[in-house]
């Protein structure tokens, strides 16, 4: 299995420029991030291209508050979502990522979610408009409620619902956020068996905390070995924050108890 280091996770008590090198020294080839300012994009490009690193996955900026966790779906914020969007894509391209987390944000009433799911359909729409052979894939994350305020996304099914009424576009695909997950599915095995053939990432912490796996109660033995058997072959993004120390290479075995065979390092 391949495992993407997230920069802003793994790394947090370093500047964000430092962050590739780190990265690197600890043996990883891929990285993933959420949203630069615009500012530190083109430092954090070089440094990428120079210590060769792979970039599995970047996001698109949350929103102007603090407590923003995105706009892909708030009606007031059209024109500044599809701005950011281009300026997303456009940065995406530079450093060679293999998708965008496009945030979808939270419910601004119950009363006003089918207007923004409308919202979410029309800017998706929008985007993959703008794709062209070989641009990043479009990732929708589901997020839990306890940690994001009434997420418009909170399960497998939502995202998978929203595929099928925009005709299954194949550069739309699922984020599949073990920690998010585990909180909001009954079965996270069988959400992941669901989502198996539409996932475009697989992101792993652990539950409470959102520590290393091994820190706390998903059972990330048999999620890891499920995800083998889906056929998964992507990237799984570290974005943990951690407890015990540095990241290593690879970061899971020891903690989970795995045997890693030959088949399953290559």
């Amino acid at each position: 299995m391949r495992y993407s280091a997230h920069l802003d996770t793994l790394y947090a008590q370093l500047p964000l420029e430092q962050r590739p090198a780190r990265a690197a020294e600890d043996g990883f080839t891929c990285v993933e991030l959420w949203a630069p300012q615009p500012a530190t994009r083109s430092g954090i490009s070089r440094e990428l291209a120079g210590h060769k690193l792979d970039v599995a996955c970047v996001n698109t900026h949350p929103g102007p508050y603090s407590d923003d966790f995105g706009q892909l779906g708030n009606p007031d914020a059209l024109a500044w979502w599809r701005e950011d969007f281009l300026e997303t894509l456009d940065f995406a391209r530079g450093i060679g990522a293999g998708a965008i987390n496009v945030l979808a944000g939270g419910r601004v009433s119950a009363a006003h979610r089918d207007g923004q799911m409308r919202t979410v359909r029309d800017n998706l729409t929008w985007a993959l408009g703008r794709l062209g052979a070989g641009d990043p894939v479009l990732l929708l994350e589901p997020l839990n409620s306890a940690d994001r305020r009434s997420p418009l996304l909170g399960s497998v099914r939502d995202v998978l619902r929203l595929g099928g009424e925009l005709g299954e576009p194949e550069q739309l695909r699922l984020l599949f956020d073990a920690y998010h997950l585990y909180q909001e599915e009954r079965s996270l095995l069988s959400a992941l068996r669901v989502a198996g053939p539409k996932i475009g990432h697989i992101q792993i912490a652990d539950w409470p905390g959102r520590g290393e796996p091994g820190t706390g109660r998903i059972p990330f033995a048999e999620l890891l070995a499920e995800v083998d058997r889906i056929g998964y072959r992507g990237w799984i993004g570290l974005e943990y924050f951690p407890t015990s120390g540095p990241p290593v290479v690879p970061p899971l075995s020891a903690v989970i108890g795995m045997t890693n065979s030959p088949e399953r390092q290559s």
